[in-house]
Order: C-alpha cells, then sequence, then structure tokens
C-alpha cells in the first residue's frame, strides 16, 4: 500500500470517530512511522510502505481512534518553535500558554532569577531560558516523574535550569523578579465534562477544587515572600476564573499589568 491510500483510510477512520483533525492527525502519523516531515510525505506519497511500517501506522490509527491523544503517540509536541518530549506523567503543553512565554521574555528583568512553579514538562522554563540566556531559571513540580522529563527537555535544548522537587513554594528558597506558573484549574466536577483526549492527561495537573482555584489561592498566599518588591508573574486559568483569581491576587498586592484570554500579568507594588 502506499503512503496516499494508507492515508485515505486512516482518514476516513478517524472522521468516524469524530475527530476533526482526522488529516493531520494521519499525516502526523504517517511522518512519525517514515521517520520524516509532512512535506516529504506529499511530495513522495506515491512510496510503497513496507510490512512493518504499514503494521505500525494501522495500530497507532486505531490507537488514535479510540481517542488516544496523539501527542501520547509520537510522544513529542511543538511548544513555542521548540519540540518538546511529552509523556502520559505530564500535561501536554497547549498553544494559549505560548502567550506566558511570550511576556516572561518581555518583562523580566535583564539577568534577573525567574522560577516556574509547576513546570510539568518544563515547557515553560525551557522555553524561556531558550530565548532568555541571560536569566537565571529554576522550576519545580511535586512530582519526580514530571521533573524528570522536564530535565529531558532542559538537555535536548541545551538550557541551563535548576529544577527543584516541591510542593508550591514548600522546597524554594529566595526570592525571583519574574514568576510564571500553569497551576492545575479544571473544577473538579467538570471530569465527566473533558473531551475524551484530556481525560488521558494526568489528573494532578487538572483539577484545582470546587471552584479550580484552590492550589492558586495556596500559591499566592506565600507568594510575597518569593517575590520581589515590583516584580511580576504570569499565571494561566480559564477566562471565566479571571475576577476571581484578579481578587485573590489584589489581597497580596499584586496589580494586574497584562490580560490575554487564558493568561494574566500582574506586578507586586513596590
Amino acid at each position: 500500500m502506499t503512503i496516499r491510500a494508507a492515508l485515505k483510510h486512516a482518514e476516513f477512520r478517524l472522521s468516524e470517530a469524530k475527530i476533526s483533525s482526522s488529516q493531520l492527525d494521519s499525516e502526523l502519523i504517517m511522518a512519525y512511522v517514515m521517520g520524516r516531515d509532512r512535506a516529504w510525505l506529499l511530495a513522495h506519497d506515491d512510496t510503497e510502505l513496507d510490512e512493518p511500517q504499514l503494521e505500525q501506522f494501522h495500530a497507532l490509527v486505531n490507537q488514535r481512534y479510540n481517542r488516544t491523544p496523539l501527542v501520547h503517540l509520537t510522544g513529542t509536541r511543538e511548544f513555542y518553535d521548540l519540540d518538546f518530549e511529552i509523556t502520559p506523567d505530564v500535561l501536554t503543553p497547549r498553544v494559549e500558554t505560548e502567550q506566558m512565554v511570550e511576556w516572561a521574555i518581555k518583562y523580566a528583568p535583564q539577568g534577573s532569577r525567574l522560577i516556574d512553579i509547576g513546570t510539568g514538562s518544563g515547557a515553560l522554563a525551557v522555553a524561556v531560558a531558550k530565548h532568555r540566556p541571560d536569566l537565571q531559571v529554576t522550576a519545580t513540580d511535586i512530582s519526580a516523574k514530571e521533573l524528570a522529563v522536564a530535565r529531558r527537555n532542559a538537555t535536548k535544548h541545551a538550557v541551563m535550569v535548576e529544577f527543584v522537587e516541591s510542593d508550591l513554594w514548600a522546597g524554594v528558597n529566595g526570592q525571583f523578579e519574574t514568576i510564571v506558573t500553569n497551576l492545575p484549574y479544571l473544577r473538579d466536577d467538570a471530569r465527566n465534562e473533558l473531551m475524551p483526549e484530556v481525560r488521558h492527561e494526568p489528573a494532578i495537573a487538572l483539577f484545582g477544587g470546587s471552584d479550580g482555584l484552590d492550589l492558586y489561592r495556596r500559591f499566592l498566599r506565600n507568594l510575597p515572600q518569593h517575590l520581589v518588591p515590583g516584580g511580576y508573574l504570569f499565571t494561566e486559568c480559564d477566562p471565566w476564573q479571571h475576577e476571581d483569581l484578579l481578587a485573590e491576587a489584589a489581597k497580596v498586592g499584586l496589580t494586574p499589568v497584562e490580560q490575554g484570554y487564558f493568561i494574566l500579568g500582574f506586578q507586586l507594588r513596590a
């Protein structure tokens, strides 16, 4: 069977599962199997697949049909123009989160310290460190498995990041000029509303209590001890939670400086 024929069959099968990105997913799976990029596939779609390649492709398409996230099949995800290793132990970085990287790069003072609380795959910390090598970057996570993935991603992109195993601020010492965090913010009762793919994500990285902001409240309680006056905080939550998070932030002396669809930026009053 040729690449063209296999892709056509896969696209039809994934469409049956109501996967809106059936064509793109089929091509990305094929690119992974062939060890090539999508441009190569389109230029060589008359190439005949050998039996092992065809078996692997069909097996992965079947898993995607059953709504296994594509990233868990290929093991990689692009974030802020960098390729990151992603495993089932870490949250898949979302394109919306790239705005947090953009603002951290923009606001962090030259040669200053930045910390990423709850780093997961390390995407935030590594992307910032890659584009701002002048910064001293630290990243924390409560999970040793997640930190292992983050360390591999830092090594992959040849950046210097200090990793600390910590429950929020528990293992963190010192102060920082910039803090970034994408803590779990889904309501606990939202489990049944999630798309099938999202249910494959680690629960520890998704849920944040009855209104989704429990971890943010704990985080903000001790934040003034670790953010220098005049320093910046960048966070992520659902748009409908912004009003509540803005109110919680105001209690500890934070004033808004940026507001995106998911991302909020604050500065600590001097």
